[in-house]
């Protein structure tokens, strides 16, 4: 877990990415370095977890099924915009309390890097991209990492603290308030994980958030904290 987590997940978390996405091109150029990387590591997470899926005493036919990775089925886009109604009304009320801080509380909130979408034209590419990072976040946070500290019999409540802290972990590039995103989008994935076992609506709902708030950016003159 800890090796995967190095060679996947900290690269990205240190890369300088201010200096890459300072302009259109940039962010174009991002997303397609993107898919070149995070495609092969995405197939190599299935095969790792397809060689630990039965410990612990689990029988299924298909492998992944422990792992919450099930045959894709048509019930899974609307349990998925119900999540992502779910996290975008969450995260709607912490921007709703966060400006009604004082300015110097406000302040505090609004260090750190900002996404932004200044390219209409990099719509379909953003949503291929916000997608793509949906499910390479949540096949390891939630799918490999709770599938795994389950299996090594560790209580339900720490697994999901330890994948929640090390996911808003990787995103303090995004300041305090960046944080605060990823820790409730950590806990609120986790849960329904734990409840459920079912990786497809956690990723395609955290993917469509991704994308509505970089879009959204395009047209206000807000920038993005997404938890990417």
């Amino acid at each position: 877990m800890i090796l995967l987590f190095l060679l996947f997940y900290l690269p990205g978390y240190l890369w300088p990415r201010q200096e890459l996405l300072d302009s259109s091109e940039g962010l174009r150029s991002y997303m397609l370095q993107f898919f070149i990387i995070a495609l092969p590591q995405i197939l190599l997470l299935l095969y790792i977890i397809s060689l630990r899926a039965g410990e612990n005493g689990f029988d299924a036919e298909d492998p992944y099924t422990e792992f919450g990775i099930l045959r894709p089925r048509a019930r899974d886009l609307p349990v998925a915009l119900l999540v992502f109604a779910g996290i975008f009304s969450l995260l709607t009320l912490l921007g709703i309390i966060l400006n009604l801080l004082p300015p110097a509380g406000r302040s505090l909130f609004a260090t750190g890097f900002r996404w932004k979408l200044e390219d209409a034209r990099l719509i379909p590419l953003v949503l291929l991209f916000c997608l793509t990072t949906g499910y390479r976040e949540e096949l390891f946070f939630r799918s490999y990492l709770l599938t795994r500290f389950r299996q090594l019999r560790l209580p339900v409540f720490l697994g999901i603290g330890m994948s929640t802290l090390l996911f808003a972990t990787g995103h303090m590039y995004q300041g305090v308030a960046g944080l605060a995103v990823a820790l409730i989008q950590g806990l609120y994935f986790s849960i329904l994980f734990v409840r459920f076992k079912n990786v497809h609506p956690l990723a395609v709902a955290h993917g469509l958030y991704n994308a509505t708030v970089l879009v959204f950016t395009l047209f206000a003159r807000t920038e993005s904290i997404g938890a990417f």
